[in-house]
C-alpha cells in the first residue's frame, strides 16, 4: 500500500539546490512553496531547504509556528539532526535527508517514527538511506566537493591538451583514455622537466599539488619532498 499523500510546504531561500519540490509533487504529494513561517500551520510536512549558514535561525523561526505532530525535514548535508532541536522541543517530528547521488541519501531522525517516515519518503524518491554520523557530515560534504573539483581538472586537462592538438573531440578522447590507466608518478627528473615546461601559473601550481598528493598516496617520497620544497618557495 502506498503511504498517505501529504500536504507539503517547501520553505526555501533559493540557495540550497536540494528543495525536493518537483520530486515530491511527482510522487503525488500536494506541494506548495512557503515563504512566511506563520503560514505553515496547515502543512503536514515542512521541507527546509535553505543555505547551511541560515538553517539554525530558520529552524528557530519555524519552531515559533509549529505544532505537535507536525513533520519537518531539512535537506542540508553539513547539519545533522541536532539542529532541529527547537522544533523537536515543540513536539514536532524532525528529520534530515540529503541526496548523495541518484539512489543514495544521507538521512537521519531522532526516533523510530521519524526514521520510518524519512525512509518512506526517500524510498518514494527512488533512493536508499545510508547512515552517516552527524560528526562526519562536514567531512563527507568536503569529500563530495573534493570529487566535484575533478570535473574542473578534467575539463581543464582537455583544454590543455587541445591547445596543442586543435581538435577538442580528439583531445577529450585522449584525456578520457588516460583516466582509464593506473595512475603513476613520473620519475622525478621527468616530472621536474614537465613542471618547468608549463607556462600557465595556475596549471603549474595545480600540477605540483596533484603530484604531491599522488606521491603521498603511492609512497613516492622523492616526488613528495620536491613538491613540499616547491610549496615553501
Amino acid at each position: 500500500m502506498r503511504a498517505p499523500r501529504l500536504r507539503v510546504g517547501v520553505f526555501a531561500d533559493g540557495e540550497n539546490p536540494v528543495q525536493l519540490l518537483a520530486e515530491l509533487r511527482e510522487a503525488g504529494h500536494d506541494v506548495t512553496e512557503v515563504h512566511n513561517p506563520a503560514l505553515i500551520g496547515d502543512v503536514e510536512l515542512v521541507v527546509i531547504a535553505v543555505a547551511d549558514a541560515r538553517l539554525p535561525e530558520t529552524v528557530e523561526r519555524l519552531a515559533l509556528h509549529s505544532h505537535r505532530g507536525q513533520m519537518f525535514l531539512h535537506t542540508s548535508l553539513v547539519h545533522g539532526i541536532q539542529v532541529m532541536d527547537p522544533l523537536e522541543t515543540e513536539g514536532a517530528i524532525v528529520m534530515a535527508a540529503h541526496p548523495l547521488g541518484e539512489d543514495r541519501w544521507v538521512a537521519a531522525a531522532t526516533d523510530e517514527l521519524g526514521e520510518t517516515i524519512v525512509g518512506l519518503l526517500v524510498g518514494e524518491l527512488g533512493g536508499q538511506v545510508v547512515e552517516v554520523a552527524d560528526a562526519q557530515r562536514r567531512q563527507l560534504a568536503a569529500a563530495l566537493s573534493y570529487a566535484g573539483f575533478l570535473r574542473t581538472v578534467h575539463q581543464d586537462a582537455v583544454r590543455f591538451v587541445d591547445s596543442f592538438l586543435g581538435d577538442i573531440e580528439v583531445s577529450a578522447d585522449i584525456v578520457n583514455r588516460s583516466l582509464g590507466r593506473s595512475p603513476q608518478v613520473p620519475a622525478l627528473p621527468t616530472l621536474i622537466d614537465q613542471y618547468e615546461s608549463i607556462e600557465d601559473p595556475g596549471r603549474k601550481r595545480l600540477f605540483r599539488d596533484l603530484a604531491r598528493r599522488q606521491a603521498e598516496v603511492s609512497g613516492t617520497q622523492d616526488v613528495e619532498l620536491w613538491a613540499i620544497q616547491k610549496e615553501d618557495r
